[in-house]
This record gives C-alpha cells, sequence and structure tokens, in this order.
C-alpha cells in the first residue's frame, strides 16, 4: 500500500476517482446518507461506474464496487483492471480514505483471479487530498476464488 497525492497519479487514475466521484452522487442511500461511487476501468479501457444502492432489508443493500462490478458484467466486461473509490456523508466529506468492505474485496479478489492479473484499488478521501493505492491481494491477503477450487479461469472469462 502506498500514500499518495491526486497530482501524482497517472492520468487514468485521476479519471477513475473523477469518474468515481460522479457516480457517488447517485447513491440511493435514506438509511446510512452514506455516499459512495466506485469507478473500474476494464481492460478493453472502458470506465464502468457504480454507487451504493440501500434497501430496508438491509442484506439487499449493494455496495458501490459491487454495483460496478456487477454492471461490467452486465456489459460484457468481464476482465477488469482497476477500481476506485471515493465516498461522503450528508454535508460531511470524509477526510480519510473509503476502502471496499469484506463483500466488495471478494468480489474484487475474484475478479482478479478470473483476469489472471492483480486489480489495482485507489482508495480517496472526499476531497481527494488523501489517497491510498493497494492491490485486492494486499487487502484481501489468503483470498480464495474460482482458481482455488480447481476450476478452468478460461470459462470464466467469456
Amino acid at each position: 500500500m502506498k500514500q499518495t497525492t491526486f497530482a501524482k497519479l497517472r492520468a487514468v487514475d485521476r479519471k477513475l476517482i473523477e469518474a468515481a466521484k460522479d457516480a457517488m452522487e447517485t447513491a440511493y442511500n435514506p438509511y446510512s446518507n452514506f455516499f459512495v461511487g466506485a469507478a473500474i476501468l476494464t481492460v478493453d479501457g472502458e470506465i464502468v461506474t457504480g454507487s451504493n444502492v440501500e434497501n430496508a432489508a438491509y442484506g439487499a443493500v449493494i455496495c458501490a464496487e459491487r454495483s460496478a462490478i456487477v454492471r461490467a458484467s452486465a456489459m460484457g466486461h468481464k476482465l477488469l483492471r482497476r477500481v476506485a473509490v471515493i465516498g461522503r456523508g450528508v454535508g460531511a466529506p470524509t477526510k480519510e480514505v473509503v476502502s471496499p468492505c469484506g463483500l466488495c474485496r471478494q468480489m474484487l479478489f475474484e475478479a482478479a483471479q478470473i483476469a489472471g492479473k492483480d486489480i489495482e484499488v485507489i482508495m480517496s478521501s472526499t476531497d481527494s487530498k488523501k489517497i491510498v493505492v493497494s492491490s485486492i491481494h494486499e487487502l484481501l491477503p489468503l483470498g480464495f476464488g474460482p482458481a482455488n477450487l480447481g476450476l478452468d479461469l478460461k470459462r470464466f472469462r467469456k
């Protein structure tokens, strides 16, 4: 994991954070009032976004990262390269970076196994003054995915 600044990021990573910031504003969050946006870069160079969607049945909540993964899959993108995550409260920007929850880390870990390459995770504070860049393998060490089941990952890439 490394801490960096917005200015030091690659242009594509700055673009991902900006796309995640825009997506954050589309969150449906009447219960937590916490806005989260995610932007995924596919191996094809497409940026796919998602935001958190809450539900009165709390178990039905979907985080921004999983929302973006599901959306990318529905668009035919199975191979992912990086993801940017950003969040804020109502009138309360975060001073620390927002990181994926355990469920999102699991889905990103599986996506990395399918892609055959680690996924970079760019986590930002609301104002992007604090940024941490990591990999999904750093965030979920000893993760478990389809490769651990001995499955042929090529069939997942279609």
